[in-house]
């Protein structure tokens, strides 16, 4: 009889519905709070510097890309003058671009004159 009733007890203790649990946060100590916050501006300055620091990168590749662009086209420039030096008219460029001479045939008019 005494078996027969603990079941009965199990039975309506299995059967009555749980109490809802009741969670309560209480409030951190004020050196966890002041750490937190400390932690969010800190990491707000180093994305800021990170974000900086990222820009400059972006600006130095872009300012060696224009200087490459530069070398590359003054590059090709020598190896056309370089191929044209061996050459009769390479050697009359030569002559009237850097060094200002004329062809002795040309006849030079002045307006003014």
């Amino acid at each position: 009889m005494e078996k027969n009733q603990a079941a009965q007890a199990k039975q309506a203790q299995a059967v009555q519905p749980r109490k809802p649990v009741k969670v309560v946060f209480r409030s951190g100590s004020r050196t966890l709070k002041i750490a937190a916050g400390l932690l969010i501006v800190f990491s707000m300055a180093a994305l800021t510097a990170l974000q900086w620091v990222h820009n400059g990168i972006q600006e130095q590749t872009r300012e060696l890309g224009r200087e490459a662009a530069a070398v590359e086209y003054a590059n090709e420039e020598l190896e056309t003058k370089k191929n044209n030096v061996g050459t009769v008219q390479g050697i009359a460029q030569i002559a009237r671009d850097e060094l200002g001479l004329v062809d002795p045939d040309t006849m030079f008019i002045d307006p003014e004159g």
